[in-house]
């Protein structure tokens, strides 16, 4: 990505630069770094003529490329001439960007990039004079393809390079943790807007990317998936992958082991994640996969280590992460409100209802509408009841209205942007679905804070999932402390309702606390009939003395089931004080079974099916053949990599070693995956 191809050839021969490089950087937007470190001077008029001299082959490179901006395409340095005597350079070619064509082996790669070349024949030969100086010998200036506008030529190439305060300023936002889209909003509002930016999202990501890669030490990505080899040698139920970008580098990493996959089955209905936090030295933002169990603690379904935050990125985790958890997709998926992951979601799960974390949410509304805060003392407060103390949609609707207009934010573009999405993350919206309780995305921001007792910004990658292994064991021993005291201890009863004994039989020793919180606060209520029709009653109830909030409570006496406004057993899955107080009021003492959520008892996990969900991970191993095999191949690669780089001799024989080797898997037959698994059985 942006790296400089120097290669020397003999006279009249082509320098053998990687055609695959340029076509990558054009498509994928990187930013080349000029060998001459030459700034180009857009919009200085330049004519070039057959006989002009230059000071050095740099300074015909730099107008070459000043001219070129002006005129709208992109160069880069072709063939260069030398001398049959001393070896040295007395010529070189500059070329369109679009000159030659694409090699036939690149066309026929699995996912082929974009054609950038089209055989254009524009250039400029300059050859040395005697006294040190050079001339333009040869010009072509017509060109085969339509030249970039006025308004488009900052997307050149040539003019996609990053000043020295750009970098310095993209290093310090990474460091603090801002992502690559707001760091382009940082350099836009600094130049004027992103109309006059020559960089985008791909440039700083490809920027932050090869920095990593420079940073990272030699080795450590080996260790790491050495580590990954023998922890799923130990236990098949292991899962790991990782991916490469395009140059075969390490990019991405996941891994989730065989009980985190096993718990996924009981308790992957709500899953949240968060990739703003916690990174490793080589500032990889860590991005855990966390859900709840029946002991109320946060519990991971897998963890990842990425090197950017794009698209591709987090489409890649989500699908790897689907296939490790057996294609079940969570019926909930909370996460931070941002584009990419909010269209990787809509990608990958689109069968998932998707939230957003609510305080990231609240967050933004002080920064955003500062104006509004500083007008208006008491702003904040009206805010908070509008989306805290709103109970029902409609209540929600009439209370923002009232805000809206209040303090006169119809026009607020922003404002129609969080409220155009408030089903998403408005409690009175939310609420109406199963979450397990979570609104936000506490549990991966508490679940970050509980690894930072083990991992810190200068842990290396293979120190990384080791000291991740023994954070995962420390949270099997708290739940294991948690099931020890549930099943020998008896929590001690606050009243004589039934149900709170039979509460205390089932429920894991942390739910039966929030039960018995709901039961002791559901003796403050009253209630008030307000109709009655073939045996379901309608309740307005209400704290004593205290006629506001109320909540409207809805019970079939017969069926024994009841509906109630705040739709707290909808949201976490535990009757609510105002429904247990109807409950009481119509002497229905104990609790009906269809109140009794699975998931918060006991028996949780070892009442349902956990051997055939153990069949099942075994099942699916063979399913993931070529996961395996790649992950294997590129363990070993690296070490090949290493090898090759101790000379120019163990490169040029690792070079054709390779190329023979992908030659012979070309010729290759393909075989499904039980024809190669009996094929490598009967080669063992």
């Amino acid at each position: 990505m942006g790296t400089e191809c120097r290669m020397e050839c003999e006279l009249g021969t082509e320098c053998p630069m990687e055609q695959d490089q340029f076509d990558h950087d054009a498509a994928h937007g990187s930013m080349p770094e000029d060998s001459t470190n030459e700034q180009i001077e857009p919009g200085k008029e330049v004519n070039l003529y057959v006989g002009m001299e230059f000071e050095s082959l740099g300074d015909a490179f730099k107008c070459y490329s000043n001219y070129a901006h002006n005129k709208g395409f992109s160069v880069r340095r072709n063939r260069i001439t030398k001398s049959r005597s001393d070896k040295s350079i007395i010529g070189q070619e500059f070329v369109c960007s679009k000159e030659g064509f694409r090699s036939k082996k690149d066309s026929k790669a699995d996912m082929p990039r974009d054609k950038t070349r089209q055989g254009c024949k524009a250039l400029v030969y300059v050859s040395q004079k005697e006294k040190g100086k050079w001339i333009i010998a040869r010009l072509v200036l017509e060109h085969n393809h339509v030249l970039a506008s006025p308004y488009s030529k900052k997307f050149l190439r040539s003019k996609r390079k990053k000043s020295v305060a750009q970098k310095n300023l993209i290093d310090m936002l990474d460091q603090s943790g801002v992502r690559p889209s707001k760091i382009v909003s940082v350099l836009a509002t600094q130049v004027g807007g992103i109309g006059n930016l020559n960089v985008t999202d791909h440039d700083v990501c490809n920027y932050l990317s090869t920095k990593r890669h420079k940073e990272l030490e030699k080795g450590d990505a080996q260790l790491m998936l050495q580590y990954f080899q023998k922890r799923q040698s130990e236990n098949p139920g292991f899962f790991y992958a990782i991916q490469v970008d395009i140059e075969g580098r390490l990019a991405n990493c996941f891994w989730a082991d065989a009980k985190s996959r096993s718990l996924y089955k009981h308790f992957g209905d709500v899953v949240t994640f968060d990739p703003t936090y916690l990174t490793n030295k080589y500032k990889m933002p860590f991005v855990p996969l966390t859900g709840v169990n029946h002991h109320y603690q946060s519990i991971l379904f897998g963890g990842a280590l990425l090197w950017d935050e794009t698209e591709e990125s987090f489409v890649w985790l989500l699908q790897t992460w689907l296939e490790a958890m057996l294609g079940c997709p969570p019926k909930i998926v909370i996460t931070d409100q941002d584009i990419a992951i909010t269209n990787v979601v809509a990608r990958v799960l689109p069968h998932s209802t998707h939230h957003f974390c609510m305080w990231h949410i609240e967050k933004k509304f002080p920064e955003t509408l500062s104006h509004i805060y500083h007008q208006n003392n008491d702003f904040k407060y009206h805010f908070s009841k509008c989306i805290h103390d709103t109970i029902t949609p409609e209540e929600f609707e009439m209370a923002w209205t009232e805000l809206i207009e209040k303090y006169k934010l119809q026009n607020n573009t922003w404002i129609q942007k969080v409220y155009s999405i408030r089903e998403r993350w408005v409690p009175a919206f939310v609420r109406a679905s199963f979450c397990a309780g979570m609104s936000t995305t506490q549990r991966s921001e508490s679940m970050n804070k509980f690894f930072k007792d083990y991992l810190n910004s200068s842990t290396a990658m293979s120190k990384f999932v080791t000291q991740y292994d023994r954070a995962i064991e420390a949270r099997y021993d708290k739940e294991k402390e948690k099931k020890f005291k549930t099943k020998n201890t008896k929590p001690i009863l606050k009243t004589l309702y039934p149900m709170e004994a039979e509460a205390a039989k089932v429920y894991t020793r942390k739910i039966f606390r929030m039960f018995q919180d709901e039961l002791l606060e559901s003796q403050k209520y009253v209630s008030e009939k307000i109709t009655m029709k073939d045996g379901v009653y309608k309740y307005r109830v209400h704290e004593r003395q205290k006629e506001f909030p109320s909540y409207i409570v809805i019970l079939n006496i017969v069926e024994q089931k009841v509906e109630c406004s705040c739709h707290k057993f909808e949201f976490v899955g535990i009757l609510c004080k105002h429904a247990l107080m109807v409950f009481i009021k119509k002497q229905i003492h104990s609790l009906p079974m269809h109140y009794l959520l699975d998931r918060w008892t006991m028996s949780a996990i070892c009442g349902r099916d956990e051997g055939d969900f153990s069949e099942k991970l075994h099942q699916a191993e063979p399913l993931r053949n070529s996961s395996m095999w790649f992950n294997d191949i590129m363990v070993r690669s690296l070490g090949i990599s290493e090898k090759a780089s101790r000379s120019a001799k163990h490169h040029r024989v690792a070079l054709q070693g390779l190329q023979a080797l992908s030659d012979k898997l070309d010729d290759l037959p393909y075989e499904n995956e039980q024809d190669s698994s009996l094929s490598i059985s009967q080669v063992d």
